[in-house]
Order: structure tokens, then C-alpha cells, then sequence
């Protein structure tokens, strides 16, 4: 079950996507992922990125959980964990891992074969990581997969997949509820990334950190708010403007 990256794989993961990018391209980067996390009927979408996977195995002083977790800690304090960028889906029959930009699947594991799920929370400079033991049939030892949830809390993604392998192991219907709130969750994460419409008319909107995390129904809903004609594209140009002038741009 190893994850496939782009040629400039490492032995620990994948490329880097720690670059320095324009304010510009922060503010589209954003746009898309937060339109990436999405909670349908009984499929839900997360942008996660890929941090490490780990055979469980003692002659690589891996038996446990614990000591995987201890091996990621130490790949990150020694600047050896390599990110891959990808969607997280989670539906009553698995969790699939697919390209962020072409959809492509890259990882499929049906839910009997997912062992352990549980969050690993301010360990690393990753500090919302989740984390899969997975094992099919073909596999003598499961393989421990880590994911930073960077858009949404790991809690939210735990619960999620918990309350999936509740109900496919025992006939439960936990997880609609699960999904309701994480709905709401996502609801109020977003709301709370847009700055408050009591500015005047004609003036330009307060811009504050985490602005880049706005999508196209945010830039929609601040420009109806403030009845401002402006296109789309000069908002955000006029976005991008405020945030590099008073340098607040926040990654979450």
C-alpha cells in the first residue's frame, strides 16, 4: 500500500510543497482547497497532506504505534518528512486517497481492512495528523499512514472514519450524525475566515489573517454585502493588494 509521489520522491515521502509562492497563488491555493473540503450525502472530501508511511516491523524497531509515531517525530526534527498534497474521501465502503488535481485514485482502503485510527496532535510542526493502520489480506504486517489535516481538524477526519468502521462492523447509523456535525463544524470554519460586513459603503473590505482561505462564495458574499459592482477578479486582486501591504497573510 505505498503511496506513488512524482519523481523527486525521498525514501520518506514525497516532494516538498513548503515553497514560497505569491500572494496571488495563496490566495487561488486556498480558494481550491477550501473547496476541496466538502461533505456530501455519504461521501465527505478532506485536503490532507501525506506525510510518512511506516511498515510495522520490529527489525525497524516499528512494533508499535507509539514507535511509529516516535519515528515520525524524529524524521521531522531532522527535516526528513516530505509532503504529497491529496484528497482524503471517506464513504461507507472505504477511504480513498486521490489526486488533488486530476481525481486520479491513488490509494483504496475498504474499511475492513482499516485496524486503528486516531490523531496525533502537536507532536511535530504538523500539528493536526491523523493516523491509519491498514492491513489487507495480502500484507503479512499493516502499514501506518500519517496524514497533516491542514484545512480541517484531525478530530474532524477521526470522527468521521470511527464512526464509518462503527457502522460497517456492527449495522450502526452512527455516522450520519457524525457527518451533521462535522457539516456544521465546517460551516462555522469558514464563516469565521470572513471578516465582518459592517464596513461603509464603497469601502474596502477589512482584510485579516487567513484571508487566503476565502473561497469564490466568500469574495460573492462580501461583494453583495457591501454592494460594491466590482468584478470578481479585481476583488481579489484588491484582496491580494491588502495582504501583502500590511503582511498578514496566515497559513492555517
Amino acid at each position: 500500500m505505498s503511496i506513488l509521489g512524482p519523481p523527486k520522491r525521498q525514501a520518506n515521502g514525497v516532494a516538498r510543497s513548503d515553497s514560497k509562492i505569491s500572494a496571488k497563488a495563496l490566495y487561488e491555493q486556498r480558494k481550491k482547497y477550501s473547496n476541496s473540503n466538502v461533505i456530501m450525502h455519504e461521501t465527505s472530501q478532506y485536503h490532507v497532506e501525506h506525510l510518512s508511511t511506516f511498515m510495522m516491523d520490529k527489525t525497524e524497531s516499528i512494533a508499535t504505534v507509539d514507535d511509529a509515531i516516535k519515528k515520525l517525530v524524529l524524521l521531522d526534527s531532522k527535516d526528513k518528512i516530505w509532503t504529497q498534497e491529496m484528497l482524503l474521501q471517506v464513504s461507507d465502503k472505504a477511504v480513498r486517497l486521490l489526486d488533488v488535481d486530476t481525481q486520479e485514485e491513488l490509494e483504496n482502503f475498504p474499511l475492513p481492512t482499516i485496524h486503528h485510527c486516531q490523531t496525533v496532535l502537536n507532536q511535530t510542526r504538523y500539528p493536526s495528523v491523523l493516523l491509519l493502520v491498514c492491513q489487507d489480506t495480502e500484507q503479512h504486517r499493516p502499514d501506518i499512514h500519517f496524514f497533516h489535516c491542514d484545512e480541517v481538524e484531525a478530530e474532524m477526519v477521526h470522527a468521521d472514519i470511527d464512526s464509518a468502521l462503527g457502522d460497517s462492523k456492527h449495522g450502526k447509523k452512527i455516522r450520519p450524525q457524525t457527518l451533521k456535525v462535522n457539516q456544521e463544524r465546517m460551516k462555522h470554519h469558514r464563516e469565521s475566515i470572513i471578516p465582518p460586513s459592517s464596513a461603509p459603503k464603497g469601502s474596502a473590505p477589512a482584510v485579516k489573517g487567513r484571508v487566503a482561505a476565502m473561497n469564490m462564495q466568500d469574495v460573492e458574499r462580501r461583494g453583495s454585502a457591501q454592494q460594491d459592482p466590482e468584478s470578481h477578479e479585481k476583488l481579489a486582486q484588491r484582496i491580494e493588494k491588502d495582504v501583502v501591504s500590511n503582511t498578514i497573510i496566515v497559513l492555517i
